[in-house]
């Protein structure tokens, strides 16, 4: 598949790890996924650039006082000022306000009605972020909500972003709501299936071999949560937390189908 240039509004187009240990968590993806990882110095830390296949598609960030590490989801928009109103209109919040990034961009952290955060991202040209319809080894392929309230959850994405529901019949597990933008599938949301806990966003990183991925993270220090569960007609996945604690998933698709 040929790379497109951006930007892509609505879809999420870059992802940072946050976590309370930069170099243990650079080691381990590192040698999960053979990144390439470029460290940077910024003002007052030290960003660690990820890139695979073409170019780069997210950093890592260390903060010793977080809470818990995490894997941020970033989500391109037209313009992140208006963007951020628009979020703390329909009852969500802003946790940092709009800030620019030298030579990159403009961003802001915020989060939805029922706690879930991510950022939003509006790039300058040659910093968009990384296509999110260019299926690549070791990139993420998609973002799931996991949340405590999906009908209200999908109402103010789809305010937000303009998505449309293309819910999907899970049986046991309920509805699972496929949000597409135009003619693309941009995410996923569903009830979170462990009642009680906080609604967050779930990474998923495209591999080649499901099981040989989760065997590699295994043996790098990961913890397996749940392993090689079937997507009927879809593909696979393997739910994991690294070395550090942050919860990401594995996605390997069936012949022929859609890497996500």
């Amino acid at each position: 598949m040929t790379p497109s240039t951006g930007p892509w509004p609505g879809r999420f187009i870059w992802h940072d790890l946050m976590t309370t240990d930069g170099a243990k968590a650079q080691a381990f993806y590192r040698d999960l996924f053979d990144w390439r990882i470029e460290e940077h110095a910024m003002h007052g830390f030290v960003y660690r650039r990820i890139l695979a296949g073409p170019g780069p598609i997210g950093g890592i960030v260390e903060e010793r006082n977080l809470p818990n590490s995490h894997w941020m989801p970033y989500l391109a928009v037209d313009d992140v000022d208006a963007a951020a109103a628009r979020i703390q209109e329909l009852g969500g919040s802003v946790c940092v306000p709009p800030t620019d990034i030298p030579q990159t961009g403009r961003f802001a952290v915020v989060g939805d009605p029922q706690g879930a955060t991510f950022s939003i991202f509006r790039g300058l040209p040659g910093s968009q972020g990384f296509d999110p319809d260019l299926p690549v080894a070791g990139r993420a392929c998609w973002n799931e909500l996991l949340t405590h309230d999906d009908a209200a959850a999908q109402a103010f994405y789809g305010a937000l972003c303009g998505w449309r529901d293309e819910p999907k019949d899970m049986g046991p597990l309920g509805t699972y709501h496929v949000q597409m933008l135009g003619g693309k599938q941009a995410g996923g949301l569903m009830k979170n299936p462990q009642p009680g806990a906080p609604s967050c966003w779930l990474v998923y990183f495209l591999v080649d071999d499901l099981a040989a991925a989760g065997q590699r993270a295994a043996r790098l220090g990961a913890q397996v949560l749940m392993a090689a569960q079937p997507i009927e007609g879809v593909g696979s996945f393997s739910l994991l937390a690294d070395p550090v604690g942050a919860v990401f998933a594995l996605f390997q698709p069936l012949p022929g189908s859609a890497p996500c």
